[in-house]
């Protein structure tokens, strides 16, 4: 017998479908490209609903962000519980997802981005927070052998985050692919961090991640 679904529930499981067709439509088409009629009409959904549950546009696009990075935190906590991994294991898996991401991305979508504050200001946020994990991160990966013990990973994580906001800033983003940004700078620097052991389980993964 089917259950019946509540009024909340319903809401709650439309928001989240429009949540999903929002950052889909603004990854794939840049921001700016993107109205709010657009995601309305894709789910067949009305004006009046579509602003009830989301007042603007840059609301919308705060919480597909917010939502994006929650279900990137539910997915590595899934990963973590499937079975017993080591570092070099969540290097990948992250890896893995963020190409995927930026197969559908264009470049005018993080120019977009650039255009709403709050929401910048947000992911900065998440990103200072995200500095003690990785310490933590790198500490793990120390005791584990996969990472050298003569580095200073904050000032490391420092240096690397600088690059990657100097990208942003200065929207490298349309001189050179998405991908190719995110391989040479981060990988490469993940790499720089492993001993021995940890460039060769690295190698191995990314070997059998291309096949």
């Amino acid at each position: 017998m089917n259950k019946t679904i509540t009024p909340n529930e319903y809401r709650q499981e439309l928001r989240q479908r429009l949540l999903r067709i929002a950052m889909r439509e603004f990854r794939s088409k840049g921001i700016k490209a993107v109205k709010m009629d657009d995601i309305a009409n894709i789910l067949s959904v009305s004006k009046r609903t579509m602003y009830e549950t989301f007042e603007n546009k840059e609301h919308l696009l705060m919480e597909s962000v917010k939502a994006e990075y929650d279900g990137f935190d539910r997915h590595m906590q899934a990963f973590a519980a499937e079975k017993e991994r080591h570092v070099i294991d969540f290097i990948l898996e992250t890896y893995r997802l963020h190409m995927e991401s930026l197969e559908d991305t264009v470049p005018n979508y993080y120019a977009d981005l650039r255009k709403y504050p709050e929401v910048l200001a947000w992911m900065e946020e998440r990103h200072n927070e995200f500095q003690e994990r990785t310490c933590r991160f790198f500490e793990e990966g120390v005791r584990q052998g996969y990472f050298r013990q003569d580095v200073n990973y904050e000032l490391i994580y420092r240096v690397t985050t600088g690059s990657l906001i100097y990208i942003m800033e200065n929207q490298m983003y349309k001189q050179y692919d998405l991908k190719q940004i995110f391989r040479d700078i981060v990988m490469l620097y993940f790499r720089g961090l492993c001993t021995k052991k940890g460039i060769i389980e690295l190698d191995n993964q990314i070997l059998a991640l291309s096949q």
